[in-house]
């Protein structure tokens, strides 16, 4: 009996164990794409100055990630506790990594950054806003603004931008929901508190090392790599400078990706903590029978979710957003990440416009906020 109990333990053992390892790569996962988030969000008016887009066009690429997000999130969270959730996670940093590539592919398109030469004797000046440095503060308003204060049409590679934010969002969609859902399900409920405030840990590291990341690229000149130092004639206070923004969503595409890669060897299921697998008499009479109804039971899995659970899918939209207390706190949420993402978006702008702040000082006063 104590031989044959000995197997039993280590089964255990390994369960808890590929549980931690699960935990731990998904606060990975969490901390890349917090992280990814939080670089993308401090280095808009880079890529704003370089493709020369107007601030408007900047809030729809922003938001753009929320679209992809959108496209996917309940299905995902309805249907993928069915499939294999690890796999759809690890699926899911493979496509956030692809979208982060395609958010830098613009830059070895566009070729090299042009400096303005129409401003170039106001480079001091880089408090004032770029289209009023050659206007006299006592104009009057009616008067149209010279020709040095017009700027040539902008790139349409932010197009490109634009794509890869909405795939990052389709990309992070299946991280959360169904990382949780793996974690409670398989997790003693003395142990989930812990487990969850790790991935909430992670989410504070993430948004931390992202803002790091951006005030340190912000400070080298975009072109970095393809033009010598000497031959850069401006500094990082001045306006038109455009710091290497391409580089830091490289390295957050290579974390993203490195951080799925455990999803791919976990199992699709684990035995609860604090629970034994069945004896071993009992798994080896029920191995022919689930041997041979094994395809059957597949079938009916995916017949499953592409009918019955398809049924039951808007019913149960309608009963959630028949739930006043589930909505109120909806709208709480969307309130409060609205006015956070705004801040987070367009505040480093102010700060360099209007208190001449580089774009690198600017991002690291965000981040320490």
């Amino acid at each position: 009996m104590k031989e044959a109990e000995k197997p039993h333990a280590g089964d255990k053992f390994c369960c808890i164990s590929r549980l931690k390892v699960f935990l731990l790569a998904l606060s990975l996962a969490f901390v890349g794409k917090t992280m990814s988030g939080a670089y993308m969000n401090s280095m808009y008016t880079q890529i704003e100055k370089q493709f020369n887009i107007p601030a408007s066009l900047v809030g729809i690429i922003n938001g753009s990630f929320e679209i992809g997000n959108l496209l996917l999130i309940a299905f995902v969270s309805y249907f993928g506790a069915k499939l294999h959730r690890p796999r759809i996670i690890a699926l899911g940093c493979t496509i956030l990594s692809f979208g982060c590539l395609l958010i830098s592919l613009p830059h070895f398109l566009f070729g090299r950054y042009h400096i303005e030469s129409s401003i170039s004797q106001w480079e001091n000046f880089s408090v004032m806003p770029l289209c009023l440095v050659n206007q006299s503060l006592f104009s009057l308003p009616t008067e149209e603004p010279s020709t040095e204060c017009e700027k040539e049409p902008g790139s349409l590679l932010w197009i490109f931008v634009m794509v890869g934010n909405i795939v990052r969002g389709m990309g992070e969609t299946p991280i959360m929901p169904l990382g949780i859902s793996y974690l409670e399900d398989f997790a003693k409920a003395e142990n989930s508190p812990f487990y969850l405030g790790c991935l909430h840990t992670a989410t504070v590291i993430g948004p931390f090392l992202g803002f790091l990341l951006a005030s340190s690229c912000a400070e080298l000149f975009v072109d970095l790599g393809s033009v010598d130092a000497e031959d850069i004639t401006i500094t990082a206070t001045d306006a038109r400078w455009v710091g290497a923004w391409w580089l830091g969503i490289l390295i957050c595409a290579s974390l993203n990706l490195l951080a799925g890669i455990p999803f791919w060897f976990l199992p699709k299921s684990l035995v609860k903590e604090g629970e034994t697998n069945e004896p071993e008499e009992m798994s080896k009479k029920i191995v022919v029978p689930l041997q041979e109804n094994g395809k059957s039971e597949a079938k009916e899995t995916m017949y499953e979710i592409a009918k019955g659970k398809l049924y039951y899918f808007i019913p149960f939209l309608k009963a959630l957003f028949r739930n006043p207390v589930y909505m109120l706190f909806i709208c709480i949420t969307v309130l409060q990440f609205s006015a956070f993402n705004g801040m987070i978006s367009f505040m480093p702008k102010y700060l360099e416009q209007q208190f001449g702040k580089s774009a690198s000082d600017a991002i690291f006063l965000i981040g320490t906020f």
